[in-house]
C-alpha cells in the first residue's frame, strides 16, 4: 500500500530568453567605459556565475541610455539575472518595463516576455497567472510560428494546469510540449518537460493512491483496485520519463531528473535505496547558482549526519557569495534545522534567529514562518513556552500573508498541507492547551479557539484550492451566539489526546480532556460510523453510548446552566464523519435535547434568520440510474412532497441538465435550492461533485451558477439529500461542510451517507413543514423531523434518520 505523501520533486522552468548584446543606439562614455561595454562586462559577470556583480553593472547604466529599445535590453538582461538570484519579484517587475516598451514601440519579442513572466509567477507558486501569461504568449507565439516560445509556453502552461489539480490536461498540455521539443532536437527542453511531466504522473499515481485508501475503508474493493492500478501505472511512467530526463539532460537537467528518480525510488520502497552522494557530487560540479543552493537542501536529509552538514555548510557558503537574502535565509535556516534534530539547541536557536533576518529583511514569508516555526519547536524543546507560543503565532500570522499563493503551491499535492503547514496550528494548540492545564483561563481557550478557527479556514482553502469566500457578518459572531442562546462545541484531535471545549452562548468556554490518541479515536469513529451506517443491526448502540459518555457527558451539567436553544458543533477531522445525533445517553439521542448544526468554521458562517414571506423552491434531481451511482427511486415522490409545502419549480431526469440549472437560477431568484440527486464527497476537490442528467456538477461549476443569480442575494438554503462522503476518510466531509460557502448559500441540510429509501420523503417533508412555521430555526425544524422519525418503528434507526445534518447558518 503506498503512503499518503508524495516525494520532494523539483520541477523545472523551461528559460528562454537570452541575454541580449546589442550597439547601443547613441552610445554614451560613463568614465572612459562606454555603456555598450559596460552591458559586455555585465554579460560576462552573469556567464561566470557573478550574478550580483552582473545587476551591478546594468544598474549603473540603465540611467544613462535614452534609446527606449535599449533599455529595454538592459531591462531584460536584468530580468534574467534576477531571476537566476532567485529575486523573482525583481524579475517581473524588469519584464514589465520590458514590455511596456516593447508594447509601445510595437517591437520586440512580446510572446517570450509573457512566457518567462509566467515561469517566474509559476515559481512564485501563482499558477493562475503563470497560466494566463502562457496561453497570452502561447497564442502570440503560434501567431508568429515562434515555435521555441511555443514549446515553453506550452511547458508552463502544462504544469500550471496540473498544479491546480488538472492532471489529465496537464499531461496533454506537456506531451504537446515535448513533442514540441523533440521535433526541435532541443535536449535541454526535452530533458526539462521529461521532468515536469514525471512530476505529474508522481502526483497523480500518488493521488490515486490515497483515493485506493478511501475505498478499501468503504469496503468497495473493485475501485480500489482501479485506483490501484492507475496509480502503478501513472509511477512506472513517472520512473521511465525521470530515467530518459537523466540520461538526455545535461548539467542541472540531467541532476534534476536523477534526483527526482531518486526521491520516488526511496519514498516507495519506504526506506533510502538511492546513491545520493553520487548526485552531491554532481550538484558541486556546477557553477554556484540559487538553484545549486536549494538542490543541496534538497538532499541534505537523504545523507548521513556528516555529509548533510558538510552540504548544507556548503549551501550556506554559495548563498552567501550570490548575496541573496531569500536563498540565503532558507540555507542558513535549514542548517538551523540540522542542529536542531541534533539536538544542539545553543547553535539551532543562532542560525534560525539568522534565517528569521534574513527573511524578514526581503519579505520572504514562505521562508519566514519555517524559521519561526523551527524557533517554537527548539523553545518547546528548551521549555520555554511563552517563547514557544510567540513564535508559533509568528509563523501563523506569517503563513496569513501567503494565503493565496500557498493555496496554490500545495493543492495538486494537498497531503504535503499536513506536513508543512497543519502542524504549525497544531502544534500552538498543544501548547495552548498545556499552559491551560497548569493556569486555566478563558484567554487561552480563546487564543486556541482563534488558532483553530484559522486552523479550518486553511484546511477549507487546502481542499478546495483556493480561497474561501469572504461572508457577510453584519452582527458579530459573539453577538449571533449570545441572541440566539446558541452554545459550541469545537473538538479538536491531537497525537495523544481529544480536547473537548465547550464555548457558552456569552463567551464563557470550559474544556475537557478525552485520554484517547490519534490512532485509538480514528479507529473506533471508523466503526462507529460503520454501524450509524449500517440498518441491518443495532451495533450501533454501545458505541454511541461509548462515545456520548466521552464527548458529551463531561458537558452535561454545565450544558443544563446554559439550557442552549441550539448546539453548534464544529468537529475536527474524523470526527466529521459521524452523526452527533445519534450519540445516546442510554434514554435518549443528543438530537431529542437540542437541535444541533454544524458549521466548518464560526469565521464563515452568518447568522441572519430566515426570511419566511416568500420562501420559494428551485428542486431538481435524478430518479434513473447514471453508472456507477444508481437510480434514486424515491426522488420523484421527494419532489411532489415539497411542491405541496412551498413554491416550487422542478427539474427532473432530463431537464435537470447543468444548461437548464444555470438558465433557471440566472432567471430568478429562488431562497431554496433543493437537489436530489447523488453528491460524491472524495478526498478533494476534484474527487467532488453533484450527479447532473447530462454531466457531472463540480462544486466550482456549482458555486459559478449560484452565483449567476439575478440578485446579489446569497441562497438561503442549499439542500442536498443524496449525498455521499467516504467513511474512512477525514478530508471528505470538508466537501460537504465547505459546499454551501463556496457555492455562496447562507446554510445547507445535507447526509453523510445517502438513503435511497422511502424514508427520506416523509423527513424532508416533515421539515420543509417545520420550516414553513414563524419562530422555527432550520436546526429545530431538522430536530423536529429527525425525532419524528424516531418515534416511527420502521425508521427509528439512525441510519435512516442521523445523516442529515444542518451546515452554516442554523437560524
Amino acid at each position: 500500500m503506498f503512503q499518503l505523501n508524495a516525494p520532494k520533486l523539483l520541477g523545472s522552468g523551461l528559460f528562454l530568453v537570452t541575454l541580449i548584446s546589442v550597439g547601443f543606439a547613441n552610445s554614451q562614455v560613463v568614465g572612459a567605459t562606454t555603456n555598450n561595454q559596460i552591458t559586455q562586462q555585465g554579460i560576462e559577470a552573469y556567464q561566470k556565475g557573478n550574478i550580483s556583480e552582473a545587476i551591478a553593472l546594468w544598474q549603473a547604466v540603465l540611467p544613462q541610455i535614452t534609446n527606449s529599445m535599449d533599455k529595454a535590453t538592459i531591462y531584460n538582461n536584468l530580468a534574467l539575472a534576477y531571476q537566476q538570484g532567485g529575486k523573482l519579484d525583481l524579475a517581473i517587475t524588469s519584464w514589465d518595463e520590458t514590455l511596456k516598451i516593447y508594447r509601445s514601440e510595437n517591437q520586440g519579442n512580446i510572446a517570450a516576455i509573457l512566457t518567462e513572466q509566467a515561469q517566474t509567477y509559476a515559481n512564485l507558486g501563482q499558477h493562475r497567472k503563470a497560466i494566463s501569461l502562457s496561453e497570452e504568449g502561447l497564442k502570440m507565439a503560434q501567431t508568429n510560428q515562434d515555435r521555441p516560445t511555443l514549446m515553453a509556453a506550452a511547458g508552463i502552461l502544462g504544469n500550471g494546469q496540473a498544479a491546480l489539480g488538472d492532471f489529465e490536461q496537464g499531461k496533454k498540455t506537456l506531451e504537446l510540449a515535448l513533442n514540441l521539443a523533440r521535433q526541435s532536437n532541443n535536449y535541454d527542453y526535452i530533458a526539462t518537460t521529461l521532468n515536469n511531466l514525471g512530476n505529474v504522473y508522481v502526483n497523480s499515481g500518488f493521488r490515486a493512491a490515497t483515493l485506493a485508501d478511501s475505498a478499501v475503508k468503504e469496503g468497495d474493493e473493485i475501485l480500489a483496485k482501479n485506483f490501484r492500478q492507475t496509480a502503478d501505472e501513472d509511477l512506472k511512467q513517472a520512473k521511465i520519463l525521470f530515467v530518459e530526463s537523466a540520461e538526455t539532460g545535461v548539467g542541472f537537467e540531467s541532476i534534476k531528473g536523477l534526483m527526482n528518480l531518486y526521491h520516488l525510488q526511496d519514498k516507495l520502497n519506504g526506506k533510502t535505496v538511492s546513491n545520493w552522494s553520487r548526485v552531491k557530487g554532481e550538484i558541486l560540479s556546477l557553477a554556484p547558482s540559487y538553484r545549486q543552493v536549494y538542490a543541496l537542501i534538497n538532499i541534505s536529509d537523504k545523507l548521513d549526519a556528516q555529509e548533510n552538514l558538510n552540504s548544507l555548510e556548503t549551501a550556506v557558503t554559495i548563498a552567501k557569495n550570490l548575496q541573496d537574502k531569500r536563498t540565503e535565509s532558507f540555507a542558513i535556516g535549514s542548517l538551523g534545522k540540522f542542529y536542531e534534530e541534533q539536538k544542539n539547541y545553543n547553535k539551532a536557536t543562532e542560525l534560525t534567529q539568522q534565517a528569521q533576518f534574513m527573511a524578514q529583511s526581503v519579505n520572504a514569508f514562505d521562508s519566514l514562518y519555517r524559521w519561526q516555526w523551527q524557533a517554537g519547536r527548539i523553545f518547546k524543546a528548551t521549555q520555554n513556552t511563552e517563547k514557544a507560543i510567540l513564535s508559533y503565532q509568528q509563523a501563523i500570522a506569517s503563513l496569513q500573508n501567503i494565503r493565496g499563493d500557498l493555496v496554490a503551491v500545495n493543492q495538486d499535492v494537498q497531503f504535503d498541507f499536513r506536513e508543512q503547514v497543519e502542524p504549525v496550528y497544531r502544534q500552538l494548540v498543544s501548547l495552548l492547551l498545556e499552559k491551560q492545564a497548569i493556569s486555566p483561563s478563558n484567554n487561552n481557550l480563546k487564543q486556541v479557539i482563534d488558532t483553530l478557527e484559522l486552523l479550518k479556514l486553511a484546511e477549507l482553502e487546502n481542499f478546495f484550492g483556493d480561497e474561501c469566500v469572504e461572508v457577510d457578518q453584519t452582527i458579530s459572531v459573539e453577538q449571533i451566539l449570545q441572541q440566539s442562546n446558541t452554545a459550541v462545541i469545537y473538538s479538536v484531535i491531537l497525537d495523544d489526546y481529544l480536547e473537548m471545549i465547550l464555548r457558552a452562548p456569552n463567551g464563557d468556554m470550559k474544556n475537557y480532556r478525552v485520554a484517547l490518541t490519534k490512532q485509538e479515536i480514528e479507529k473506533e469513529v471508523t466503526q462507529l460510523r460503520y454501524f450509524q451506517e449500517y440498518r441491518a443491526t443495532e451495533q450501533y448502540i454501545p458505541l454511541t453510548r461509548k462515545f456520548y459518555d466521552l464527548l458529551i457527558r463531561p458537558m452535561e451539567a454545565e450544558l443544563a446552566k446554559i439550557n442552549p436553544n441550539t448546539l453548534l458543533i464544529i468537529n475536527d477531522g474524523i470526527l466529521r464523519n459521524i452523526s452527533f445525533a445519534a450519540l445516546s445517553d442510554g434514554n435518549e439521542f443528543l438530537i431529542e435535547k437540542y437541535p444541533l448544526a454544524t458549521t466548518p468554521s464560526l469565521s464563515l458562517t452568518t447568522g441572519k434568520f430566515l426570511n419566511k414571506d416568500k420562501l420559494e423552491v428551485l428542486a431538481v434531481g435524478l430518479t434513473v440510474a447514471k453508472p456507477p451511482f444508481a437510480p434514486l427511486n424515491n426522488v420523484a415522490a421527494e419532489l411532489k412532497a415539497i411542491a405541496n409545502i412551498l413554491p416550487s419549480q422542478e427539474l427532473i431526469n432530463q431537464d435537470f441538465t447543468l444548461s437548464n440549472f444555470e438558465e433557471q437560477i440566472s432567471r430568478k431568484t429562488y431562497p431554496i435550492v433543493h437537489i436530489a440527486t447523488h453528491g460524491k464527497f472524495g478526498v478533494d476537490g476534484e474527487n467532488t461533485f453533484l450527479v447532473g442528467f447530462d454531466q457531472n456538477i463540480s462544486i466550482s461549476e456549482l458555486d459559478n451558477i449560484l452565483r449567476s443569480r439575478p440578485t446579489s442575494a446569497p441562497v438561503e438554503l442549499l439542500t442536498m439529500s443524496a449525498c455521499q462522503t467516504a467513511a474512512g476518510d477525514d478530508r471528505s466531509t470538508l466537501g460537504i461542510a465547505g459546499v454551501a460557502v463556496r457555492a455562496g448559500a447562507s446554510s445547507a441540510l445535507a447526509t453523510l451517507w445517502y438513503i435511497n429509501d422511502q424514508a427520506t420523503v416523509p423527513l424532508i417533508e416533515e421539515f420543509y413543514t417545520q420550516l414553513k412555521k414563524p419562530g422555527v430555526t432550520k436546526a429545530e425544524a431538522l430536530r423536529q423531523a429527525q425525532i419524528k422519525m424516531i418515534k416511527d418503528s420502521n425508521y427509528n434507526h439512525p441510519g435512516v434518520w442521523s445523516p442529515f445534518t444542518i451546515i452554516g447558518n442554523w437560524l
